[in-house]
């Protein structure tokens, strides 16, 4: 045990000490608290006027507009948009589409036609809906008319108002989303991040020789469990300090925030649903850092340790991918079975937990599968700690070590 906090206090002083951590966190925690003050900034920025009339009129700015053949009147237009530029004809605007004054145009040539020019047109581009959609109105109106009926108050007739008092008993998802991805991402950063600089680490000690003269010196165990529990220290020292930035952020600007905004933000914030983030994260993460070292500690060369730890990165990857498919639809059967396997349960189940009714018996389930998983790999990545110190030829494989620890214990 003393042996495991020598190894422990010099690793975390060490990784603590690195320019990298502090200017990394450093430009992080700026940047966050910049986000978070944004709308105290934009109020500063308010000349206090009085804002302008809300209008549901479209603003035609940047489009051109050819009426032919008396189609319809301009007065009938500017009832559904604003920011009009009427030419007189198609080669009109046509040069002024060539010379950029505008970047689309729609040339009306009865009052159920036209025709839309437009520049560039990106994939997801419909430029012809706002004068379609005024043209169908318009003709709506024209037809009511001539049925003897006012258009106003046929309009008025299908604007109802329906009074909604929606009560939510359990969790609300939309309230719960955007905390829940955050968090997600954040777990994502941190195993990524500290997942490499583990591995890395190990097959450092490895390649310049360090190694054998640490294993001379203290066990193996006590260097792998001091080295993953001083990363995962750093990793979370190094993220909670920015989530308190972001939080102080928040609460000192709370003031100036949507409501709307503040309740995505906070509203998911439920002691239960941390507790269960936290204690996934804690046991997934340990989990992955026994791996990475493990893995680090099966190469010679700095150069084998990407190729090393990329089928660990990919299954990672793949979690990610699972635990966001569950923000949109958690009760799909993939994230239900996610939230039970070891190695992706550590993003699925908070995800799910935040969004959706989970039973403390699955839960239980998952974290014990989960407890054990990651106790069996600490054990592994002392055995191929121990293991790699002993090689130093080509990049061993991870399942060609395990049959060699399996016939070394049969011995």
């Amino acid at each position: 045990m003393h042996n495991i906090f020598k190894v422990f206090a010099f690793e975390l002083k060490s990784i603590l000490s690195k320019k990298s951590i502090i200017i990394t966190t450093a430009i992080i925690s700026i940047v966050l608290l910049i986000a978070t003050t944004i709308p105290t900034i934009l109020q500063m920025f308010d000349n206090g006027e009085e804002n302008p009339q809300p209008t549901d009129k479209i603003s035609l700015m940047g489009s051109g507009i050819v009426i032919a053949n008396e189609a319809i009147t301009l007065a009938e237009l500017e009832i559904f948009f604003r920011d009009i530029t009427i030419y007189d004809s198609e080669s009109e605007v046509r040069k002024a589409l060539n010379d950029e004054k505008i970047v689309q145009a729609y040339i009306i040539t009865s009052p159920t036609a036209f025709t839309t020019i437009v520049v560039n047109r990106d994939l997801y581009s419909n430029a012809s809906f706002p004068i379609r959609n005024a043209l169908t109105q318009l003709q709506i109106r024209r037809n009511l008319i001539e049925l003897d009926l006012d258009p106003i108050a046929v309009s008025q007739a299908y604007n109802v108002n329906i009074s909604v008092n929606e009560i939510v008993i359990g969790k609300d998802a939309s309230d719960s989303f955007l905390i829940a991805y955050v968090l997600m991402f954040a777990v994502y950063m941190l195993v990524i991040m500290y997942g490499a600089m583990v591995s890395t680490s190990v097959a450092r000690e490895k390649d310049n020789r360090t190694m054998e003269l640490l294993i001379t010196s203290t066990k193996p165990d006590a260097l792998i469990i001091g080295k993953v529990l001083a990363n995962g220290l750093a990793g979370v020292l190094q993220f909670g300090f920015v989530m308190i930035i972001g939080v102080i952020g928040i609460f000192v600007n709370r003031v100036n925030y949507p409501g709307e905004l503040l309740s995505m933000v906070l509203g998911g914030l439920r002691f239960d649903s941390l507790l269960v983030f936290l204690i996934f994260t804690f046991f997934g993460y340990l989990l992955y850092l026994f791996i990475y070292a493990s893995l680090g500690s099966l190469v010679s060369k700095m150069e084998d340790v990407s190729s090393s730890v990329a089928p660990i990165t990919l299954l990672f990857i793949a979690a990610y991918v699972i635990a966001s498919l569950g923000l949109q639809m958690p009760e799909i059967m993939l994230v239900k079975i996610g939230s039970y396997v070891p190695f992706t349960a550590i993003l699925a189940m908070p995800v799910r937990y935040f969004l959706t009714a989970v039973s403390w018996l699955e839960l239980a389930v998952s974290l014990t599968l989960m407890t054990l998983t990651a106790w069996l790999f600490a054990r592994i990545s002392i055995d191929i700690y121990r293991l790699g110190s002993l090689n130093y030829g080509n990049k061993m494989s991870f399942v060609k070590a395990l049959k060699l620890i399996r016939e070394d214990k049969r011995k």
